[in-house]
């Protein structure tokens, strides 16, 4: 089992270099040629600015500038360093980096239905997988079936497991109000130790516009867990949560400035299982140099029993 690990992870360390080789060779080219690709400054809209007094600072997804989406991120929290770089192609992820203060390499080839595999190699004796399957649709594409097969570490421990997933999702318009049902069914087998997990999660959402500018959106999820895993990190927890929010974007015509006052939001998030409640408060700006509205968050979270009461100060950001 260990020559197997060893030549799985010779491999994924193989094209993670092959990855980093061709990025520094785009480098070059870039700096030869000096002009940036045409999309590049569309891909801002999925950066994400984390400034935040209980979540830390720094950024993820930060695009650099290279004919391949290349992302970094660079986040220091109190309890962990994210330093990596993370891109995705035809349909495959790859990462490379120190993600929640863990070495990681990984690549992970997950397209709708096809081929599946994945590579996720840990240090400091962390959590690393290997394994591959394939996923297939039916219903007009309704419905998805993954089966995958694979080998799991923890340590120096190997445990062989097979995965086997089913989900839908069906959206629907009555009226004003656009609708989502989602559902997710698992089971995970750990055939050596003769145990197994399943688990179902549900999802409702729904959206609608009051007003001109204004739309609320409101949202549920439950989770069902039942059975055992050899490997805790794949272990889920019974959880249920809902969320509302209601957004008001002004007038793109007021006020006529480069920068200027671009919307309001309100939010309010209730985790039922752990007994949290969050709420907050958004403002945002927009201007002409930045791709989407960004602005102060202002929210407090209240504990169970109300007795853990915490200001959540930070950064956020919406799309224009």
């Amino acid at each position: 089992m260990s020559r197997l690990r060893t030549f799985l992870a010779s491999a994924l360390l193989g094209s993670v270099l092959n990855l980093t080789s061709t990025a520094s060779a785009q480098l070059g080219s870039i700096v030869d040629q000096f002009h940036l690709p045409p999309d590049y400054f569309s891909r801002f809209g999925s950066l994400q600015a984390v400034v935040s007094n209980t979540d830390g600072y720094g950024v993820r997804y930060f695009p650099l500038p290279f004919s391949q989406d290349i992302r970094l991120s660079l986040v220091k929290a109190p309890t962990y360093v994210d330093v990596g770089l993370t891109t995705r192609v035809n349909d495959t992820t790859f990462a490379i980096g120190k993600f929640y203060n863990v070495p990681t390499f990984e690549i992970t080839r997950n397209p709708g239905k096809g081929v599946q595999f994945s590579g996720v190699l840990r240090g400091d004796n962390g959590f690393s997988s290997f394994s591959g399957g394939y996923a297939f649709t039916l219903a007009k594409d309704r419905f998805r079936i993954l089966n995958n097969v694979g080998v799991a570490y923890k340590g120096d421990k190997a445990v062989p497991y097979t995965q086997s997933e089913l989900s839908t999702g069906y959206g629907q318009t009555f009226g004003k109000v656009n609708t989502y049902v989602a559902a997710t069914g698992r089971y995970y087998a750990f055939p050596l130790q003769r145990e197994g997990q399943a688990s179902a999660d549900f999802y409702l959402a729904a959206t609608t516009a009051l007003a001109p500018g204004l739309s609320v959106h409101a949202s549920h999820f439950e989770r069902f867990v039942t059975g055992t895993v050899a490997i805790a990190d794949y272990g889920l927890g019974r959880y249920e949560s809902s969320y509302l929010e209601a957004t008001y974007r002004l007038p793109a015509s007021w006020p006529s400035s480069t920068f200027a006052l671009g919307g309001v939001r309100s939010r309010v998030s209730r985790d039922w299982t752990n007994d949290y409640t969050y709420v907050y408060g958004d403002l945002f700006f927009k201007s002409d140099l930045l791709p989407t509205m960004v602005g102060p968050s202002i929210g407090y979270r209240f504990g169970p029993g109300n007795a853990e009461g915490v200001w959540l100060i930070s950064l956020a950001a919406l799309n224009k």
